[in-house]
């Protein structure tokens, strides 16, 4: 009974990423709780619908999609957890649904730095390659090489491969994974454009936000030392709260990048177990 009322929901993670990403996460997390994977909107196995073209428009969409999941599962009170993409929707939802939420758990999460005023000046013929892509989704160019598109994507990401291969013994299965997740109706693509300000911004950056979350709720977040999503946020998000109810803790994992769930997945399964047991019994 204890065991059936602890329960985690993992988002999927980042940018064109499905729940299959977790295949080294799941099991050794699902040992103390249950687990419950989702796909968000426009990725992965789920529906591809149309967004609104509006920040606003797109946050709703999704957080209406996960609440929509929740009733249907039946669940009242869980963790939640995403990975960058699915971090700063996880977010989201947090903002307007804080009741449903015992704990939330952020992997590296995407959109909380906000964009300096002074920007890096850029060469010309780099600002004009960039305004030229940008009419198309991030993707674009792996649907567009057609069957020569797993060559490519195993070409231009190597490290996808290693970080799966020797745990799964298929150097293939997770780039073709992957590969098949991106090339369908790029929906989930238009909506993180949305919300995308440029140069990895978010347009409208959670850390502005932080301070609305329901002051009771803990936050934990646990970064990769080498990520370029700057561990500090979590620090910032820490200090905005200070002296709220909900405890804020920041976890660094030394030898991981962005990708802390692969990188080093016993350290990141540890760190996340250690995160659920705090708010659990």
């Amino acid at each position: 009974k204890q065991w059936y009322q602890r329960r985690v929901a993992i988002t999927a993670g980042g940018m064109g990423a499905g729940l299959g990403i977790w295949v080294m996460n799941i099991d050794a997390i699902a040992k103390h709780r249950q687990v419950y994977a989702l796909d968000l909107l426009g990725f992965g196995r789920s529906s591809r619908p149309n967004f609104p073209d509006t920040i606003e428009g797109v946050e709703e969409q999704y957080v209406a999609s996960i609440e929509t999941w929740r009733k249907e599962m039946g669940l009242d009170k869980f963790i939640l957890m995403g990975h960058s993409f699915g971090g700063y929707l996880s977010m989201c939802y947090a903002l307007k649904h804080p009741e449903n939420i015992s704990h939330l758990i952020l992997a590296d999460p995407w959109g909380f730095t906000v964009r300096p005023e002074e920007q890096m000046e850029i060469p010309l013929r780099y600002k004009v390659i960039i305004k030229m892509l940008e009419p198309f989704n991030i993707f674009s160019g792996l649907r567009a090489a057609g069957p020569l598109g797993p060559k490519l994507l195993h070409k231009i990401r190597p490290d996808i491969k290693a970080k799966f291969a020797t745990r799964l013994g298929d150097e293939d299965a997770v780039p073709d994974y992957i590969y098949h997740c991106n090339v369908q109706h790029p929906s989930g693509e238009v909506a993180f454009k949305t919300l995308h300000a440029g140069m990895g911004y978010a347009k409208n950056p959670m850390l502005l936000r932080a301070h609305e979350v329901e002051p009771t709720l803990p936050i934990s977040f646990i970064y990769g030392a080498k990520s370029w999503m700057e561990p500090l946020m979590g620090s910032k998000v820490k200090e905005i709260r200070r002296g709220m109810p909900g405890r804020v803790t920041v976890e660094l994992i030394l030898k991981s990048g962005h990708h802390v769930y692969a990188d080093e997945p016993d350290e990141f399964n540890e760190l996340v177990n250690r995160a659920c047991r705090m708010y659990e019994d």
